[in-house]
């Protein structure tokens, strides 16, 4: 068997890749034990590492291009050993458990700048499935299928963060719509990168590699130890502070939060510290699910026509003076049909004015055909807001006949007024 160069693992030229595989702790059996893992790669002389997570073991290799893990020889030196599913079959005769892909357990959850009214047309234009909740102009986002995830993220053209967990290694990965993270924060690194990682502590997983410290082998392992174990370096942490426009006290708590513990509040924490909706930490640790809140929304993909008409129809969360007065047509359909029956009249009047003729005919009707178009738009809105009104109140199901009748949100602004409520 030919010897293999054991060249830098983290170098993009590298011969080999990393090769992840996790053994699982189901509930209610006892949890595989990380000696017993490791006699099984000690007796295949495996280059790896491993941690300890509270649900299961990570253990990570490297493979070439036909898939063999690199392997310690007898003299110290790197050479192609098993794949991953003969150390599996291995591994299941030895100890009852196989090897399974990374993360079986993963969660992932979008959180991007784009808000309620706006999520149609992504599902239209990127043809995926998802379901989203929005706050603050924020939305909330849990995909259908793992391509689907994939697919939103590398097209993805507003700001994003992606937070992953699995119980045990978390992260909170910033992306900047396709732009150098380097070029937003005005650092000088060409390699910075917007992401905080926590997670459990790396080690060989079967000792020293050969037959002595100073072999290739060894060398190598050690390596692959240390990248898995680099964590958060400081000049990420400070990417990220730089691009939420934290001031020195929120950088420190950030990097205090950084070198602190892997545990299901730290990503809650952090987005809170960041200004973002702390629900996405909830949605990815498994304490909330998505689609059971009220306001969750389920996307699927369509053409960009309906999309843009189904997002007419929804009211957006952003706190902004335009996003409030949307808001408050959605909820009242009354006051769009209002606001194009006025401009309709107005319309009206300056095409009869125009009629009369004049030096200012021309710009009359110009101005008249514009509000009467804004007019037919307006009552176009109005009908979809009228027509999806009905489809929820579809939905929702007939009220009970034996219950009080609710009074009038004016009726009772008045009764309030009076204090008699």
């Amino acid at each position: 068997m030919t010897s293999l160069p054991a060249d830098d693992v983290a170098s993009p030229t590298s011969a080999w890749d990393l090769a992840p595989a996790t053994v699982p702790h189901p509930e209610g059996a006892d949890a595989p034990a990380a000696d017993a893992v490791a006699r099984v790669v000690a007796g295949h002389r495996l280059i790896g590492a491993l941690a300890e997570g509270p649900g299961a073991l990570q253990l990570m290799f490297l493979a070439d291009a036909g898939g063999r893990l690199a392997r310690a020889a007898e003299d110290g030196t790197v050479q192609p050993g098993c794949t991953l599913d003969e150390l599996s079959a291995d591994l299941a005769r030895q100890t009852g458990r196989g090897l399974q892909p990374e993360h079986p357990g993963l969660r992932r959850v979008l959180l991007v700048r784009l808000d309620a009214p706006e999520l149609p047309v992504l599902a239209a234009l990127s043809q995926t499935g998802f379901t989203a909740v929005s706050r603050h102009g924020w939305s909330v986002v849990v995909f259908d299928d793992e391509v689907d995830y994939w697919a939103v993220r590398t097209g993805l053209g507003e700001p994003a963060v992606v937070l992953s967990s699995d119980g045990a290694t978390r992260s909170a990965e910033v992306l900047l719509a396709g732009e150098d993270p380097a070029d937003v924060t005005d650092l000088e690194a060409a390699d910075a990168v917007c992401a905080l990682e926590w997670g459990p502590e790396w080690r060989p997983a079967a000792g020293p590699a050969g037959t002595g410290r100073d072999t290739p082998a060894a060398r190598f392992q050690d390596d692959l130890v240390r990248l898995c174990a680099a964590g958060t370096s400081e000049l990420q942490v400070e990417s990220v502070a730089s691009v939420f426009d934290l001031d020195p006290a929120e950088t420190n708590r950030l990097r205090n939060y950084v070198a602190g513990e892997s545990t299901e509040l730290v990503l809650e924490s952090v987005l809170q510290l960041l200004g973002l909706p702390v629900l996405a930490a909830k949605v990815v640790e498994g304490r909330r699910e998505l689609a059971e809140l009220e306001d969750a929304e389920h996307y699927a993909p369509t053409g960009v026509g309906p999309a843009v008409l189904r997002a007419m129809t929804i009211a957006p969360t952003g706190d902004g003076l335009l996003d409030r007065c949307r808001r408050a047509l959605v909820h009242r359909p009354g006051l769009v049909l209002a606001v194009a029956g006025a401009e309709t009249a107005v319309g009206v009047g300056l095409a009869g004015a125009a009629r009369r003729g004049g030096a200012g005919a021309r710009v009359l009707g110009t101005l008249s055909a514009a509000l009467l178009a804004d007019a037919a738009a307006e009552g176009a809105w109005w009908a979809a807001l009228r027509a999806a009104r009905r489809e929820r109140a579809r939905a929702v199901g007939p009220a009970d006949p034996g219950a009080a009748p609710r009074p009038s949100a004016a009726r009772t602004g008045l009764r309030r007024f009076f204090g008699l409520d």
